[in-house]
């Protein structure tokens, strides 16, 4: 295998270029983080709009219920306020439900202190918790008034101010939000960017064989430097829409900057590069196959699709990320990245366990290279239309190269 960088360079350099005049490119590195931090506001913006609320309410119990209540809203940065109307007549209070002239209409039974239910009637099967809230403090305020003092009474209002410290053998570090947003960021930044990558890589790849320009290249060199060129370009092409999206989400990394553990930043750049070039190599290769998107997306996808695992797993893996089944996903290169990545930002694990899915992901890497090389080499002569998964592991198993 001669191995030519000057070459190698060349392919890269068209690679770089063809992939970023097309528009799937553009859409996917800025217009999927624009339509994202879009529906994030508008529903941030919804989410936290509170206007004054009415409540109406039918009171056997005696709390004491004020006629108005004024609460900051800091998200809103102002102040709403919360109306009570008293009823008398369930019928009534549910018609002024209905008729939108209160929000809902809560009703404490006389047994409130022995069964702790109250009855709340409303237009949506979600209330506003901010209703949920006022009515818990009030409840609250009725049971302890005169029994203790502001302090204790407080307290009750606001029983927990939680500080999670993890230790280890290397101390004490306290756990910051941001450390486990960030391994979540990371399995979404992968998906999005391996998902973007099959499509380009199809694209250009198949457009090059179905226009005769793979036979140009081969031409000018070997498939090894094509390949290696055509990964280099890809990647660096991915690094520019990673550092794209990253500057979009700069004002959140900058406003947790303090927080984020160095080691846990270090190690998602490293899982990155190695799923980066696993994937871009693989998928490379499997689409030298094909002469039609629609025959090689049906590989393809289910590559693509594998890197859901870690979603649907999202669960076990923070509740137990020593699970037997979650440290098997440690060590299966398709989803080691991002399994490994969470279970570093929630427990300590062992040295010899990152060093073996490290490992495991850097060979696996290697192989990927050796197979796509293989793959592509016989790629570039074949132009067989239908080209299936049983045909592709023929392939393989025949190939004296």
């Amino acid at each position: 295998m001669k191995i030519n960088t000057s070459k190698i360079k060349t392919i890269a350099k068209h690679e770089i270029l063809s992939t970023i005049k097309r528009k799937q490119f553009l859409i996917g590195t800025v217009g999927v983080p624009l339509v994202m931090i879009i529906i994030a506001v508008i529903g941030f913006y919804f989410s936290s709009d509170i206007g004054n609320l009415k409540i109406g309410y039918i009171d056997y119990f005696g709390t004491d219920i004020p006629n108005k209540i004024t609460k900051y809203n800091p998200v809103q940065q102002k102040n709403i306020t919360i109306y009570f109307i008293k009823y008398n007549d369930t019928k009534k209070g549910k018609n002024d439900v209905m008729m939108g002239k209160v929000d809902v209409l809560a009703i404490i039974p006389k047994d409130y202190l022995d069964t702790g239910k109250i009855t709340i009637y409303s237009t949506t099967k979600s209330i506003n918790p901010t209703i949920t809230e006022t009515l818990r403090n009030l409840l609250v305020e009725t049971l302890l008034k005169d029994k203790v003092d502001n302090k204790t009474y407080n307290r009750v209002k606001s029983p927990l101010s939680l500080e999670i410290y993890s230790i280890s053998e290397n101390g004490e570090e306290k756990e910051s939000v941001f450390s486990q947003i960030l391994p979540i960021g990371f399995v979404v930044i992968l998906y999005i960017a391996i998902t973007t990558v099959s499509g380009l890589i199809v694209g250009n790849t198949i457009e090059e064989k179905e226009h005769r320009i793979m036979e140009v290249l081969l031409s000018f060199t070997n498939a090894e430097n094509i390949m290696i060129g055509k990964i280099l370009g890809i990647s660096v092409v991915g690094l520019v829409q990673i550092s794209i999206w990253l500057m979009f989400a700069l004002p959140v990394v900058v406003a947790y900057a303090l927080k984020i553990s160095m080691f846990l930043v270090v190690m998602a750049i490293v899982f990155f590069i190695l799923a980066y070039l696993f994937y871009t190599s693989l998928l490379c290769g499997i689409a030298s196959l094909y002469t039609n998107p629609k025959d090689a997306s049906q590989i393809i996808a289910p590559i693509v699709i594998i890197q859901t695992i870690p979603f649907m797993m999202l669960n076990l893996i923070i509740t137990n990320p020593n699970h037997y089944i979650v440290k098997i996903l440690s060590y299966i290169p398709f989803t080691a990245p991002q399994v490994m990545l969470m279970r570093l930002s929630i427990t300590n694990l062992e040295v010899w366990e990152l060093a073996l899915s490290l490992l495991i992901m850097i060979l696996s890497t290697i192989l990927s290279f050796i197979i796509s090389i293989k793959l592509f080499k016989i790629g570039t002569l074949i132009y067989e239309e239908n080209m299936s998964l049983k045909k592709v592991l023929k392939i393989l198993r025949n190939s004296k190269s």
